[in-house]
């Protein structure tokens, strides 16, 4: 395990670390924007020459610079785009099958994308639009990509979460807010906290699959709070702040990711929380409750209208 890694490790660092364990080997990461982590993440692993890494996401032609810059680190590795909206069951299913179409294998599964939205919104699916884009869509990719993962080397799956999720009570009841007031950055919280208990039900479930979910730290130069007006920006920034939470820069935010997907150590820790390139306690009491890891599993799967497996 790479104790030495920390706050300050790059994506590249820790590609650097594990080459072995590159190369050769194909990845997918969804929403890797330029300017924001999943590009990062992607732009480090093309330096360890993986056979191919897989960009998936809503807007495919925003991605054609991170396409490019990965050509230009390595122009072996086969680099594909898919549309792959994760706020909607019917174009999951789509980009899941072109995916499995044109990919036999697939060795690492990075769900790293993230929405924030800053009024109540629904998803076409009617599910609320962070929990709809942030966690039911990545539940359901993940299903559907099993049968390419499962013929992948040493199999992982790892969830982007947030230490927003410290916040959360699992209130899976109301995933909707149909009962209490809408709030995005609780709203946010609840849908990273899905992401832990959905990390947690797959390690013990995935028959097979290591999943780790990962805190990638505190970046403000990326687009998730877009749709956040700047004056609640500023608060926020300035609450998280007084709590002496260091930035990060995108290359820091890539590297717990990538010890997650790289690290062979992390097997044994199948299920955890990873925060600052290590495992990590949870940050609220509703983490480690099993029962709303249970409820959640059961919920997402009445939500994509089928069983995982």
């Amino acid at each position: 395990m790479s104790t030495n890694f920390g706050h300050s490790t790059t994506g590249e660092e820790v590609v650097e670390a594990f080459k072995a364990h590159v190369q050769g080997r194909v990845f997918v990461v969804t929403g890797p924007a330029p300017n924001g982590i999943g590009a990062s993440t992607a732009l480090a692993l093309a330096r360890g020459k993986p056979a191919a890494i897989l960009l998936a996401g809503r807007s495919p032609t925003k991605y054609a610079p991170v396409a490019d810059g990965i050509r230009a680190i390595d122009p072996a590795i086969a680099v594909k785009t898919y549309a792959v909206d994760l706020g909607s069951i019917t174009s999951v299913r789509a980009g899941a099958a072109q995916l499995l179409a044109e990919n036999d294998r697939i060795d690492v599964l990075i769900n790293n994308a993230g929405a924030t939205s800053y009024t109540l919104e629904k998803s076409v699916d009617g599910i609320e639009l962070n929990f709809a884009t942030n966690h039911v869509g990545h539940f359901l990719l993940t299903k559907l990509l099993l049968p390419a993962l499962r013929k992948g080397d040493a199999p992982r799956v790892v969830n982007l979460t947030s230490g927003a999720h410290r916040t959360a009570v699992g209130d899976y009841d109301d995933y909707n807010f149909e009962n209490k007031p809408y709030s995005w950055y609780q709203s946010y919280a609840e849908s990273k906290l899905a992401n832990v208990h959905f990390t947690q039900y797959l390690a013990t479930h995935g028959k097979g699959l290591v999943s780790l979910s990962v805190h990638p730290g505190t970046i403000w130069s990326t687009n998730l709070s877009r749709t956040v007006d700047e004056e609640e920006q500023q608060r926020t920034k300035a609450y998280v702040e007084s709590l002496g939470v260091k930035e990060k820069t995108l290359e820091q935010g890539a590297s717990t990711t990538l010890v997650a997907a790289l690290d062979p150590a992390f097997a044994e820790h199948n299920g955890a929380y990873m925060s600052d390139c290590q495992v990590a306690p949870v940050g609220c009491e509703a983490a480690s409750r099993a029962d709303l890891a249970e409820k959640l599993w059961k919920l997402s799967e009445k939500l994509i209208g089928e069983p995982f497996e």
